[in-house]
C-alpha cells in the first residue's frame, strides 16, 4: 500500500515487495523488532547472515534491564543461570552486594550464552510470525527515487536475491556496513570501548554472583579506564573478559588480549579456571552511547550496536538493543497502521527520551574516568561495600529509581 513519505510525499511499497518490514541482523535488536511488529500482524522478515549456534564475542551478563527486557517480550530465560551478587574487587580489595532493586527491572541478572539466547529470540519472532532466514547475508541497500525498498542478499548458496519491503530495519551489529551504506557515521570524538573475552571451564560455574574487576593496568603500571569481568554460566563454564575505553591513557598502545592475559594472570586462579578456553578469545569494538546517526531515514532506522546504543559507563548493549528494537517496532507499526512514513521521524527522540540525559551524563564519566586518580578514587569508593557499592551497580547498571534521578 501507500505510504507518506517524511516530506508528505507519498511512498508506494513496490509490488514485487514480499514484507512489510526486512529486519537485518538477526541479534538481540533484530529479533525483537521482528517479534515485536510480526506480533502486531504485519508481514516481517528477519534475515541472519550466520548460522544458529554461533558464538559470539559477547560478556553475555543480561542485567535486570535486559531480564525485564526479555520478559516483555514474552521470552522465558528459565533455561540460564540467575546470578543475585555483584562483587567489586580492586586490588585486594572486595565487596558484595545484591542486584539493586527497580520497580521495573526486578533484582536479579543471568547470564546467558550468547547462541542459545539469540536462537531463543529468533524463535521467539518466528514463532508470533516472522519468517526468519539463516545464512542469508544482505550487502546492499535497494535504492529507488531516494527510498530505501529493501536489500540485495546473498542466499546459503551465494546465490543473489532481491528482498523488498516498505521499510528496512539495520540491525547487523558494531561495525554495521549496512548502515554505513545508508550514510551512518560514527562521531569520532565520543568515546568507545574495546572487549576481549575467552570461555573457561570452573567449579565455580553456577556461583550466584558476577565479579568486576575495576583495577585493570596497562604493562607499565599505569591505570586502564574499563573494568574485568568473570560471569558463571552455570554450564560448567565462566565467561572471562576485560574492556578497555578509548578514553584510557594508554589506550592506542595496549591490546585488550593482553589486558585479558593479565586479568587472567591476577584473578584467575581465584575463580578455579580449569587449563585451556572452551571457546578461545575474540572481541571486538562496542559503539557507545548513541554515537553512531542519523539513526532513522525516510523508510529505514538503525537498531541496537549498529546505532551503538550501548551504555557508555560499561559497554553493556544486550538491554539496549532489546529497547531500541522496541522502539522501532513502535513507530514502524505506527506508520503502516496509518500509512504514513513519517512516523519514523519520532524515532530518535523516543531514543533520546529514553536513554539521552544517561547518555551524555556516561559519556562525561567516561572522560573524567580517564584520568587515572579519578578512577583508582571511585575504585576504591565502590569497593567499600554497603551503600556505596549498591549506588555504584545502581549508577553503572541504568536503574535509577524513578523519581532518584538527581
Amino acid at each position: 500500500g501507500p505510504h507518506r513519505a517524511s516530506d508528505g510525499s507519498r511512498v508506494t511499497a513496490h509490488a514485487s515487495a514480499v514484507a512489510d518490514v526486512l529486519v537485518i541482523g538477526g541479534g538481540p535488536a533484530g529479533s525483537t523488532t521482528a517479534a515485536r511488529l510480526a506480533e502486531r500482524g504485519h508481514r516481517v522478515l528477519l534475515l541472519e547472515s550466520g548460522t544458529a549456534g554461533q558464538p559470539k564475542a559477547c560478556g553475555e551478563l543480561l542485567t535486570p534491564r535486559a531480564v525485564a527486557a526479555a520478559a516483555e517480550l514474552g521470552v522465558s530465560l528459565d533455561g540460564f543461570h540467575r546470578v543475585d551478587y555483584v562483587r567489586l574487587t580492586e586490588g585486594d580489595r572486595s565487596a558484595s552486594t545484591r542486584w539493586p532493586g527497580h520497580p521495573d527491572f526486578g533484582d536479579h541478572a543471568v547470564v546467558a550464552a550468547r547462541p542459545q539466547f539469540d536462537d531463543l529470540l529468533r524463535r521467539r519472532a518466528a514463532d508470533v510470525g516472522a519468517t526468519v532466514l539463516t545464512r542469508h547475508a544482505a550487502t546492499a541497500p535497494i535504492v529507488e527515487h531516494g527510498f530505501v525498498r529493501g536489500a540485495a542478499v546473498t542466499g546459503p548458496a551465494q546465490e543473489p536475491l532481491e528482498m523488498r519491503a516498505a521499510y528496512t530495519v539495520v540491525a547487523d551489529g558494531a561495525n554495521s556496513r549496512f548502515g554505513r551504506a545508508l550514510g551512518t557515521f560514527r562521531r569520532r570524538s565520543w568515546p568507545y570501548a574495546l572487549a576481549h573475552r575467552a570461555v573457561y571451564r570452573s567449579a565455580l560455574h553456577d556461583a550466584p554472583e558476577a565479579e568486576l574487576v575495576l583495577d585493570l593496568h596497562d604493562r607499565a603500571g599505569t591505570r586502564i579506564t574499563g573494568y574485568g569481568w568473570m560471569f558463571p554460566r552455570g554450564d560448567g563454564t565462566v565467561n572471562v573478559g576485560a574492556l578497555m575505553m578509548s578514553t584510557a591513557p594508554s589506550f592506542q598502545v595496549v591490546k585488550p588480549a593482553h589486558v585479558l592475559e593479565r586479568l587472567l594472570d591476577d584473578h584467575g586462579p581465584r575463580w578455579q579456571l580449569d587449563g585451556d578456553p572452551v571457546e578461545p578469545g575474540a572481541g571486538g569494538r562496542i559503539p557507545l552511547g548513541h554515537a553512531v546517526g542519523p539513526t532513522a531515514g525516510p523508510t529505514w532506522l538503525v537498531v541496537g550496536d549498529a546505532a551503538a546504543a550501548a551504555n557508555p559507563m560499561t559497554g553493556a548493549g544486550i538491554e539496549y538493543a532489546m529497547e531500541t528494537g522496541m522502539a522501532a517496532a513502535e513507530v514502524i507499526d505506527e506508520a503502516l497502521t496509518t500509512d504514513t512514513a513519517a512516523a519514523l521521524q519520532r524515532y530518535p527522540k523516543l531514543l533520546d527520551e529514553r536513554c539521552g540525559a544517561y547518555f551524555k551524563v556516561g559519556r562525561l564519566a567516561n572522560r573524567l574516568l580517564g584520568r587515572p586518580t579519578m578512577a583508582k578514587r571511585l575504585a576504591w569508593l565502590s569497593t567499600a561495600g554497603g551503600p556505596f557499592s549498591a549506588a555504584f551497580v545502581r549508577i553503572t547498571a541504568n536503574e535509577l529509581r524513578p523519581g532518584h534521578l538527581g
